[in-house]
């Protein structure tokens, strides 16, 4: 028979937690803090935290060569020890395994820079907060480079580039000390030198240095041979529509057949881009198509903007603000034609140049100009405005070397301070010579410029003085180490001309401003018998300036100019100007904040100015 159902109990009544007592309330919320607060404490005793791991790498050296080199060589043993990796002692049998391999990988990182000879003691302390590894190293006598062969086999043996590179650039030199980085990167020189030079196929019979511990002394053999050249085939363009076909092979200098070179194919390309008339060039060889040991060249271009217009302003400290304004029409005709108009409006100089541009036969090397110039300055010196319209013709003999043949016809008006105003006429014919090497074009750490100019003017129907006149300048940079700099410039000019000819004021030198900082612009000429103020028929203007780059942008710089103006012979008693400034490095050069002080003349230290310019170093 069925159980009897048991009777259910009556439910209890929920109760609302604002219902409950208060005294109810703040039992259970303690109950709850300290459950949570026992398993936070218990947590933490459990996994108690990771102590903090701290290398300590001590290099005892033996002379002043090794001291030298101390922090270097600690900075790279942080970079090739594994262990270096680790922050705390998380796991100490992994720590511990890598402190005993520590002491192998220290030899292998020394030995890569000269030193066979070791001592290394080492020692680890743990404490509970704090894992100490320590590695004292005694550096002992190093591996220098006893004798070195470096052969060169095969067609191109006898590239001047060898001999050059074995002179100026090979790191590698006699009784120096070992260095594995210097082997590797001589290896990968002579690499590319062939690989540049067209010998695509040079590989290295032998590339060994041995090492002899007991003797301290190490033998280096490189052999490579160059095997056979390649050679240029055909040029091919694609890409372009405006520029005729015709006037872009002129461009070309590469005859196929001749030695493959990746300087020819630079040269090209700089060639194409400084046309201005693409906006992109690209070389690509085709080495899958080499047939014969010719490969051919594909060259991608494409089409420039044919106009193109500039806006500016600016300031400089000799001619104040200014705005500039330009236009360029790149491509005028089919003939590969060009020109270029530019003006400067400023407060105390004004200008306007037109150059029409007309390509050479061979245009990677010549180039015709037809240029039209006004320009006008005013100082506390003189008030000049000149005319000229000046063809002349541009030769680059190379890549350093390059001559310009021009002749003027010029009017020019001018006043000096306290004279009456002169107006002269000019024929002038003449040349100027230029070369430049440089390794960077907006900051560079070493190079040179030189220039020659000669002008001629013979007093004729169409010219109103008879002179000649030379200009000899020369600038260089060196750099005793990457951001520090020294910068050097001169500057002679001397005219040959009777006592009682015209100069016009362009040709005359006056020193002061951004030239010969301290002074104030073309303050430094020369004062006639009656006191009158004009410029000087020669100029004479050295200068010495150091630069330390201490940032990607801003650097300080430290410099002397040195010059002086006069009628006849060279000038005596020399105006000295010196101070210092920032430097700020930018693509188009160096803008320069100076605060100068003419240190040759009484109360100097009072008379101090400020001078900005901006512009390429060489």
């Amino acid at each position: 028979m069925p159980s009897p159902m048991r009777p259910i109990p009556p439910m209890r009544p929920l109760i609302h937690p604002l219902s409950m007592p208060a005294s109810l309330i703040y039992t259970q919320v303690w109950l709850f803090i300290t459950l949570v607060s026992i398993a936070f404490l218990g947590s933490a005793f459990a996994n108690p935290p990771t102590a903090k791991l701290v290398l300590n790498l001590s290099i005892t050296c033996q002379d002043n060569s090794q001291c030298d080199q101390r922090t270097a060589l600690v900075d790279q043993l942080r970079t090739d020890l594994t262990l270096t990796q680790l922050k705390v002692d998380e796991f100490p049998a992994q720590t511990n395994f890598l402190f005993e391999r520590t002491e192998q990988e220290i030899r292998n990182s020394l030995r890569a820079q000269g030193f066979y000879h070791l001592t290394v003691t080492k020692q680890l302390e743990r404490t509970p907060a704090l894992t100490q590894i320590t590695f004292d190293i005694v550096l002992g006598q190093p591996i220098v480079l006893r004798q070195i062969i470096i052969q060169i086999s095969g067609d191109g043996k006898d590239l001047l580039e060898w001999q050059n590179y074995r002179q100026f650039e090979l790191k590698l030199r006699r009784g120096e000390q070992l260095n594995h980085a210097t082997y590797s990167r001589t290896l990968t020189d002579l690499r590319n030198i062939a690989l540049n030079e067209g010998y695509l196929d040079a590989q290295f019979l032998k590339r060994e240095f041995r090492v002899y511990p007991d003797e301290f002394a190490a033998d280096v053999h490189i052999h490579l041979d160059t095997q056979q050249g390649y050679l240029f085939g055909d040029v091919r363009f694609s890409g372009h529509q405006r520029v005729p076909s015709s006037l872009l092979h002129r461009y070309v200098e590469i005859e196929p057949g001749t030695a493959y070179t990746q300087h020819a194919m630079t040269q090209l390309q700089r060639a194409l881009i400084d046309s201005g008339y693409f906006g992109m060039v690209r070389i690509n060889p085709q080495y899958t198509e080499e047939k014969h040991r010719l490969i051919p060249i594909d060259i991608e271009l494409e089409d420039n903007q044919r106009q193109a217009y500039k806006v500016g302003a600016g300031f400089g400290t000799d001619t104040g603000a200014r705005i500039l304004l330009g236009f360029e029409d790149r491509l005028f005709n089919r003939q590969g034609h060009s020109y270029q108009l530019d003006s400067l409006i400023g407060e105390r100089a004004q200008s306007f140049n037109a150059n029409y541009r007309i390509p050479g036969h061979r245009p990677l090397r010549q180039q015709w100009n037809l240029g039209f110039n006004w320009d006008a300055t005013q100082s506390d010196s003189l008030e000049r405005q000149r005319t000229a319209i000046s063809p002349s013709f541009l030769v680059k003999l190379d890549d350093t070397w390059q001559v310009n043949f021009f002749s003027s016809l010029e009017y020019e008006e001018f006043e000096y301070l306290g004279q009456s105003a002169e107006t002269n006429q000019l024929l002038l014919v003449g040349s100027g010579i230029q070369k430049r090497w440089l390794n960077n074009e907006a900051y560079p750490t070493a190079g040179y410029r030189h220039n020659a100019t000669f002008r001629l003017s013979a007093q004729n129907s169409l010219s109103e003085s008879e002179f000649m006149q030379f200009e000899l300048a020369s600038r260089a940079v060196i750099a005793p180490l990457p951001f520090w700099r020294f910068i050097a410039r001169s500057h002679i000019g001397f005219t040959l001309a009777h006592q009682d000819q015209v100069i016009p004021s362009t040709y005359r030198y006056l020193l002061g401003g951004e030239n010969l900082r301290g002074y104030k612009f073309e303050s430094i000429g020369i004062d006639s018998q009656d006191n009158q103020f004009i410029g000087g028929r020669n100029m004479f203007l050295v200068s010495l300036e150091t630069d330390f780059r201490f940032s990607q942008f801003f650097g300080l710089g430290l410099f002397s100019d040195a010059g002086q103006v006069s009628t006849s012979g060279l000038p005596d008693q020399l105006k000295v100007g010196a101070g210092f400034g920032l430097r700020g490095f930018t693509p188009v050069g160096t803008a320069k904040l100076d605060m100068a002080w003419p240190i040759s003349e009484a109360g100097y230290n009072q008379n101090w100015r400020i001078h900005f310019s901006i512009g390429l170093d060489l």
